[in-house]
């Protein structure tokens, strides 16, 4: 067996085993206290790289189901809905249809193929889909396909924890959708990693977690959709990586947090956090580092928006951190904003629209993008581009910055901290109080990219210092620093 390890924030490349072989178990050259890694391989999460040889159908009707298509090696069971499948044989593919009551086990050493085609399934008393196999399990979604578990389950030695519940990989993807409730505790739970490539998705948890897995989990395509009491996406051992699709979250805890590194490279995420609840939660969280490179990020939470156990890196993308009673990003590492669209927004004083972790002699690195900084900026930061200070802001109100020929219109919150810090490639222009018409819509309806406005009023900029030791010392450091606007803004 050859492994390849993918660590969160690398761009391709990743972890093979053989897919046809039984799990061979741990795997030496995997560092077991590596919290960042997620292994996932590009060719063989692709269900159309592989054959399937033999197909199963089965069919819910009330309390009842119907099997075609078993044999010597695949023996299905059946007993008041509930189907067991003990399988040896490999390239199986299972489709799942009808309406009914009941449950399906799956046991596996080899990987397998869900089609989940106009299925809906409830069972009381555990999971909708045990998925007792430790390999990679393709769900395929066609049509509309509805899950739920019960309030409680039978007792069982088994490790079951979620309508959807998976030992092994689950890698989603299709035209269909799959809407999924846990009442139990998880909507979708796996002890490997997740990924969703294609298919719609609506997972709601009214109990815990939307989206848990220990391994890692992927974003690549298909539109998710979570509502959670607790954590909206949570990984217990590894990282998130969001690349591609679109993700709205809204949890009554954390919306996305991760033990390791989250990276945001593309797609369309929006976080809302605190929903529901007097107890003061970030929006994303990890205890690693988070890294966002490209995409569209808005994030809305009672705490800080974004938190980084380590460092915090922006490159690129459209990244609107709003925090109602904290900071809008917060590292507590070393903070550096080197591209993208910024609108970071922090409470009043002391909290602050982007801050570092100074106490133990990190720094916030300014060094290109455009910003918007509402509560303004840690003490003592590197600006290694030119920052300027509004001379005031006010509430509810719309605003056009303009850098050049690219203009990004944004609204004020209802509240936040006194000072506006903006920082741009070169001295950008301000008016405040337009009226706005056109363009893309982001952040929540906050922000507006390619649009026009009309009317206004001149904002005056002054140089803004903010305690600076870095290259910028005085707040007017050289400009025009790498990075600037992402592609197309």
């Amino acid at each position: 067996m050859k492994k390849w390890l993918f660590v969160i924030g690398l761009a391709a490349g990743l972890v093979a085993c053989n897919p046809d072989e039984p799990d061979p178990g741990t795997d030496p050259t995997v560092d077991p206290e590596d919290t960042t890694a997620v292994a996932v391989d590009d060719e063989d999460d692709l269900v159309e790289n592989s054959t399937w040889n033999q197909t199963v159908s089965i069919v819910w009707n009330g309390a009842s189901a119907s099997v075609t298509g078993a044999s010597d090696s695949v023996v299905v069971t059946e007993k008041n809905g509930v189907v067991t499948v003990n399988a040896e044989a490999k390239h199986v593919e299972y489709v799942l249809s009808g309406t009914g009551t009941g449950q399906l086990n799956m046991y596996s050493d080899y990987k397998l193929k869900l089609t989940l085609s106009d299925l809906s399934l409830t069972c009381s008393d555990g999971p909708a889909i045990n998925n007792q196999s430790h390999k990679r399990t393709f769900v395929v979604l066609e049509g509309t396909n509805v899950l739920a578990d019960g309030a409680s389950y039978a007792t069982s030695t088994e490790d079951r924890k979620a309508a959807l519940f998976s030992e092994g990989q689950l890698i989603f993807s299709g035209s269909g959708s799959l809407a999924v409730t846990g009442n139990y505790k998880h909507a979708v739970a796996s002890d490997d990693y997740v990924r969703v490539v294609g298919g719609t998705l609506k997972l709601t948890s009214k109990v815990n977690d939307g989206l848990h897995a220990n391994d890692g989990v992927v974003f690549n395509g298909g539109l998710t959709t979570i509502v959670s009491a607790d954590e909206g996406v949570q990984c217990d051992s590894a990282g998130i990586v969001i690349a591609g699709g679109v993700l709205n979250i809204t949890s009554v805890n954390k919306g996305i947090k991760a033990l390791g590194d989250i990276v945001i490279s593309g797609g369309d995420v929006a976080v809302v956090a605190g929903s529901g609840s007097s107890s003061s939660t970030e929006g994303i969280e990890s205890k690693a580092a988070v890294t966002i490179s490209g995409g569209k990020v808005f994030v809305q939470a009672s705490d800080d928006a974004i938190n980084s156990g380590g460092d915090f890196t922006i490159s690129g993308g459209y990244v609107c951190a709003y925090s109602t009673g904290n900071d809008g990003i917060d590292a507590n590492g070393d903070c550096y904003v080197k591209g993208g669209v910024v609108y970071a927004i922090g409470a009043r004083s002391p909290e602050m629209a982007i801050d570092a972790n100074s106490e133990d002699r990190k720094q916030l690195y300014v060094q290109g993008g455009t910003i918007v900084a509402i509560g303004g900026l840690e003490s003592g930061a590197s600006l290694e581009q030119s920052c300027y200070q509004a001379s005031s802001w006010t509430a509810n109100k719309w605003y056009a910055l303009t850098v050049g020929s690219d203009t990004f219109l944004f609204l004020t919150p209802s509240s936040g901290g006194t000072t506006m810090v903006v920082s741009a490639a070169s001295k950008p222009t301000m008016k405040s109080g337009i009226s706005v018409s056109g363009g893309t819509k982001i952040f929540n309806e906050m922000g507006v990219i390619g649009g026009s406005f009309s009317g206004g009023s001149d904002v005056s900029l002054s140089d803004y210092s903010g305690g600076s030791s870095g290259p910028g010392g005085g707040g007017h450091g050289p400009g025009g620093g790498p990075g600037g606007g992402p592609g197309g803004w």
